[in-house]
């Protein structure tokens, strides 16, 4: 048997999950494993999928790695390697992935093997590698459209990014009448600083109360006051929920939510909760400290109309959506979270994407 058809056998034999191995024993052990926690990747792209070397001797070679659904080879390849030994030699493997299909998201597995120069297997190692497509929204227009969503974005970065993904928006200044438009649900772009709007964390909370949804994105800076459990508006806070970034996966847990890209961290903004003389304030900034994540859920008046849910999210979406569809799908999971009811009803609604397995 070659070295390749051993690798292919590994290969149909590997863990879905991210598994490492260690070859040899006590100091001369080698660990190979993949260098960051990373899942998620665009179809028909060539994808960077990094692995690890750790231990062991100094050794020159080859990583050898095969992508494979199932017991089907999708491609392959080897990369040399000089590792010095002892200490840690990250190895760049580039990936060609397969175009797939349209609202189709299929589930491939890495598998690395470092052999020597003759050879000799000394380490190997599997990565799950989840292939997406790069529209969230195929097939989704009618669905997006009731969702009559109205973006305060006075950059307009976001608008412009989520508006060349196809998503139907009603742009609006924070000191309009955003009632006006009638929205079902308010986008408060990423990147905004709530000190430069000192009335919008009030006029949000009272849309809230009167049934409307709000999500937002990834706030630079300032501080709003925290919702309580007195009247707001024409609602109360029901609930108050602060959650890690790990709240990712309760929205789709197809979704990476550690490592989104080599540069730039996942969570670009988090929220401290803290005393402002006699009121409790989120500050929101760029701080390795807080919570990424806020949810308040407003119940209504009695008599009166439903009432809606305030979502302050920090992962930056737009701002790593060229880098990893967990961004992009993120987004789509957010929408569907935040649809009313008559909008999930929508005959093209789907929350998640088909995923064969």
């Amino acid at each position: 048997m070659t070295t390749w058809h051993a690798v292919l056998r590994g290969v149909a034999a590997a863990s879905l999950a991210l598994t490492s191995a260690a070859v040899a024993t006590g100091d001369d052990a080698f660990v190979v494993e993949p260098a960051d926690a990373r899942t998620n990747y665009f179809a028909g792209r060539e994808v960077e999928c990094d692995t690890a070397i750790r231990g062991g001797i100094a050794v020159e070679g080859r990583l050898v790695w095969a992508l494979a659904a199932g017991n089907r080879s999708l491609t392959n390849g080897a990369v040399p390697v000089r590792h010095a030994g002892r200490g840690a030699t990250n190895v760049a493997v580039s990936v060609p992935l397969p175009a797939g299909r349209d609202g189709v998201v299929a589930d491939a597995t890495l598998t690395t093997v470092l052999t020597d120069a003759a050879g000799n297997r000394l380490g190997a190692a599997t990565r799950n590698v989840r292939i997406f497509p790069a529209d969230p929204f195929f097939d989704r227009s009618r669905w997006l459209e009731s969702l009559r969503i109205a973006i305060i974005d006075p950059e307009g970065g976001t608008e412009k990014r989520l508006t060349a993904a196809g998503v139907p928006l009603m742009l609006t200044r924070a000191d309009a009448d955003i009632a006006a438009l009638r929205p079902q649900l308010i986008l408060v772009a990423e990147g905004l600083a709530w000190d430069d709007h000192p009335r919008l964390a009030a006029d949000l909370f009272h849309h809230c109360g009167r049934g409307v949804n709000v999500l937002c994105m990834a706030p630079s800076s300032g501080t709003f006051p925290l919702p309580g459990g007195d009247a707001i508006g024409d609602g109360i806070v029901a609930s108050l929920t602060l959650r890690r970034a790990d709240v990712v996966a309760d929205l789709d847990e197809r979704l990476d939510w550690r490592d989104w890209a080599k540069g730039g961290a996942t969570v670009v903004s988090r929220l401290s909760i803290v005393a402002d003389r006699e009121a409790v304030v989120a500050r929101a900034g760029a701080t390795p400290a807080g919570w990424p994540w806020l949810e308040a859920t407003f119940g209504g008046r009695e008599g009166g109309p439903p009432a809606g849910t305030l979502v302050v999210c920090g992962l930056g979406i737009v701002a790593h959506w060229e880098e990893t569809p967990a961004a992009r799908y993120l987004l789509a999971a957010l929408l569907a979270r935040l649809a009313a009811p008559s909008a999930a009803a929508s005959p093209d609604f789907r929350p998640f994407q088909e995923n064969p397995r």
